[in-house]
């Protein structure tokens, strides 16, 4: 189950934060696409219906939002991040290609082993992972390169 606007909305100002046309316009942008977009992007994106809005304004929105656990941060191989909501809600990975950028999600997290396995040896106590795959998709491979865009 996804996300909605309102559900995300709510959650921030549970959460003490001010709902501000700014980071209205922010959510909505991500809410708007199943593409992963950088902050840059996002800027351009959002300064086109709000002329007021700032590069840190959309940092400390997708810092909120990351925190809230809303959104997920995908380390791309340019070495940005892009950020795109969480679609499922629940925990998952990421299969990113290095061409057009399209995300595939991976559900059935299996790494809970081997979590257990490093915390024994390391007596770390683990609090979370992330773990994002790259490689080149079907499409890609066969000569038919397309727009940024996410696979559920």
């Amino acid at each position: 189950m996804d996300y909605n606007y309102k559900d995300i909305l709510s959650a921030l100002k549970h959460e003490g934060y001010k709902l501000t046309p700014q980071r209205r316009a922010v959510i909505q942008a991500l809410h708007s696409t199943y593409n992963h977009m950088t902050p840059l992007e996002i800027f351009e994106k959002v300064s086109i219906r709000s002329r007021n809005i700032s590069l840190v304004t959309i940092y400390r929105t997708l810092d909120a939002l990351e925190k809230a656990g809303f959104i997920c941060r995908l380390n791309l191989e340019t070495g940005r991040s892009g950020y795109l909501l969480r679609r499922p809600r629940s925990h998952h990975h990421h299969l990113v290609c290095s061409i057009c950028g399209v995300v595939v999600n991976i559900g059935n997290c299996e790494l809970e082993e081997l979590e257990k396995r490093v915390s024994e040896h390391t007596g770390f106590k683990i609090i979370s992972h992330t773990f994002d795959i790259s490689g080149i998709c079907p499409e890609c491979q066969n000569g038919k390169i397309k727009t940024s865009g996410v696979k559920i």
